[in-house]
């Protein structure tokens, strides 16, 4: 095989939105799907059926997203708004080196990283596109990044949790917060395919307590063991902070229905602190972008 330039391969990939080029940390175009369809035994007993794309997978830094706080009220708010998007893959110069148009992209699935006090990974979040159709863009010209010029990084181990009612100060974890929604099988297009997104679907938000405040935590599972079938809607507040801590970057308002499960960590001898779980299942979902 002929050996790849480096300048071909050093590039930046960037999704553009409305005209705007966003970069992206990482970009998995759609698959392109023929079905296989069985027919009555003869000559060809199986044809290929018409081609659909699969679902465009992209991971981003917050800040250079934002359409990120949009997607989220989309999401959230199950509108559903089709966005035409472009991919475009750069050499180290800047230059269009590859293209692909997607139309009519519906977004499906957000994802927010879990968040550690110990972990050191940046903090990229993950959006899922359905194409209704795609093609190859033209090529060649200078990408001009829309994302902002001086941006703080953004780490997941920098955070504060207030769960209202319990000691907080001593989360240590927080699962990754996601929200998506699947292609409902009520409305079908002229391929056979499903045409509308259905309702949104959120991933149960966990949390690890360490240390002396476990008891609380245990003791208040307990009590709702004990009052039986309640109400205990809430707001969870998780701040996201620069690695000063002192300045908050972002802010998700996620609203629960109320703890679902309650998990203590084994124990015994002398080594860790005491650990337990809740798990929250989640109702509604708002971010502010600072």
């Amino acid at each position: 095989m002929p050996p790849i330039a480096a300048s071909f391969l050093a590039g930046t990939s960037y999704l553009e939105v409305n005209g705007q080029a966003f970069p992206l940390a990482s970009c998995t175009p759609p698959d392109i799907v023929w079905d296989v369809i069985e027919t009555p035994s003869g000559p060809q007993a199986r044809r290929l059926g018409p081609p659909h794309a699969g679902a465009l997978n992209i991971r981003f830094s917050p800040p250079s997203m934002p359409p990120l706080s949009k997607w989220v009220e989309e999401l959230a708010g199950e509108q559903v708004n089709q966005h035409d998007l472009v991919v475009l893959q750069t050499d180290q110069d800047g230059k269009v080196r590859d293209s692909l148009q997607l139309k009519g992209c519906v977004l499906i699935g957000l994802r927010f990283p879990a968040c550690s006090a110990t972990g050191k990974d940046a903090y990229l979040v993950e959006a899922v596109f359905m194409p209704e159709r795609m093609a190859a863009g033209p090529v060649g010209g200078i990408v001009r990044s829309a994302a902002p010029g001086r941006v703080k990084k953004w780490v997941s181990s920098n955070f504060s949790v207030s769960v209202p009612g319990l000691p907080s100060a001593r989360i240590n974890q927080v699962g990754p917060i996601g929200i998506s929604r699947k292609l409902s099988s009520e409305r079908i297009d002229r391929h056979g395919r499903p045409e509308m997104p259905g309702a949104r679907d959120y991933q149960p938000l966990e949390l690890t307590v360490v240390g002396p405040d476990c008891t609380v935590w245990r003791n208040a599972a307990l009590d709702r063991v004990a009052r039986g079938p309640h109400d205990d809607s809430a707001e969870i507040t998780l701040e996201l902070r620069d690695t000063s801590l002192k300045n908050v970057l972002a802010t998700f308002i996620i609203g629960v229905i109320g703890m679902s499960r309650f998990k203590s960590a084994a124990s015994g001898g002398t080594e860790g602190l005491p650990t337990v779980g809740a798990c929250f299942e989640v109702s509604s979902l708002r971010l502010k972008l600072n």
